[in-house]
């Protein structure tokens, strides 16, 4: 009678479901920080939209669809990025004043780059799709090129000062051998994708004539990312089947 009673026990979901096999998630239940943060987020993807006014005829409508592999493109990464920061505090649960700083000075930067981001997806996905070929940059492309570039930088440097600071901490937070060599490989990535952004604004500074050679460095993000990816799963995956 008493078992009738009870509430049925919660389903234990895997620990790959739950979160990740090889790290303790720190974080908690969702903060007034994380809370905020999504709320911005949220706001940065609304400004993504395709248009603001609901299509009021048939041919309005398909003359949309062309923009929408822009908007995915443009959604794709952002959620990327929040993904990245909601990682972080999971993963470390640090609420102090330093990292609300930090995470302060992340949204300002998502804000700012949403605006060139949708600009850049545009010109060279929405236009090709449309028919009329990639859109040119005019003869503000160095200027286009500096606002993506900065953007892109300020996110990563922010991203990598709150990773780097998990890595100083790593004693203080107990980070075991798979949990460290996991932090590490994420430095790493972040470290050399922020290295990308800086080197696309010192080629826009000094090749502002030729704003292309900027947007190609961007295309080494994905091997880069897989390179890092994989180092980091062999280390991690021998970290944890050693037991230290």
């Amino acid at each position: 009678m008493l078992r009738r009673m009870l509430p049925p026990s919660p389903i234990q979901l895997p620990r790959r479901l739950a979160g990740e096999a090889h790290f303790r998630w720190r974080g908690g239940d969702v903060s007034r920080l994380e809370a905020l943060s999504d709320a911005v987020f949220a706001i940065a993807l609304t400004l993504l939209v395709v248009s603001l006014e609901v299509p009021s005829s048939g041919a309005e409508l398909v003359a949309l669809f062309p923009q929408f592999p822009a908007f995915a493109a443009c959604f794709a990464f952002l959620l990327w990025i929040w993904y990245l920061h909601y990682l972080f505090h999971r993963r470390y649960g640090f609420e102090d004043a330093l990292t609300v700083a930090l995470n302060g000075a992340l949204l300002f930067c998502v804000v700012f780059y949403v605006y060139p981001l949708k600009f850049l997806a545009e010109v060279l996905i929405g236009g090709r799709l449309a028919g009329a070929g990639p859109r040119g940059f005019g003869s503000e492309g160095a200027t286009v090129m500096l606002l993506y570039s900065g953007g892109f930088a300020g996110i990563f440097l922010v991203l990598t000062l709150l990773t780097a600071r998990a890595w100083r901490l790593r004693d203080a937070i107990g980070l075991d051998a798979a949990e460290r060599a996991a932090t590490r490989g994420m430095l790493v990535a972040q470290a050399s994708t922020l290295a990308l952004g800086l080197v696309s604004l010192a080629l826009t500074l000094f090749l502002p004539s030729q704003p292309a050679w900027s947007g190609l460095v961007f295309f080494a993000m994905g091997p880069l990312w897989g390179l890092v990816g994989w180092r980091t799963g062999v280390a991690v995956t021998r970290a944890a089947g050693s037991g230290a």
